[in-house]
């Protein structure tokens, strides 16, 4: 099959509302099972305190593309939650890590089990083996645009 221009014009778009469609269905199986409250922008947080680790509130900032004090905002309101805390850095003791509680990570555990029955909603549409290829396909450049980056 031949690549067309308007195929690659479309990238960007394609891909944002495979996002927009992923979070939709995403807060769809959450909602079912009675978890409310976490819009995609506080899953931000959750997305990369799950791949990095403790952070300060400017590198999860910088990691989401979004300003300090937003990013604040945001861990002000999961901190109200209870989702998330603030404890000094112990490399520096003036500074604040952002970290999971034990109440996050049992929600990241929620998050896991909807992101399965969305896999599996993909799963059907594509066949696992494609969905496979596909989210492997995206990591790749995902993982060299990073690389590029650092």
């Amino acid at each position: 099959m031949p690549v067309t221009p308007q195929l690659k014009q479309g990238l960007g778009q394609t891909l944002m509302l495979v996002g927009r469609d992923f979070q939709a269905r995403l807060d769809r199986d959450l909602d079912i099972r009675g978890i409310q409250g976490i819009s995609a922008r506080h899953r931000a947080i959750f997305l990369f305190l799950g791949r990095n680790g403790a952070s300060r509130a400017v590198e999860l900032a910088e990691a989401a593309g979004i300003r300090p004090q937003s990013m604040m905002k945001i861990v002000h309101e999961l901190e109200s939650l209870g989702l998330v805390e603030r404890h000094t850095d112990p490399s520096d003791s003036r500074a604040k890590l952002i970290d999971f509680t034990a109440r996050g990570r049992a929600l990241i555990e929620e998050l896991s089990r909807s992101t399965e029955t969305v896999w599996q909603q993909y799963a059907d549409i594509l066949g696992a083996a494609r969905l496979q290829q596909t989210i492997e396909s995206l990591n790749t450049l995902l993982h060299t645009g990073e690389a590029q980056h650092d």
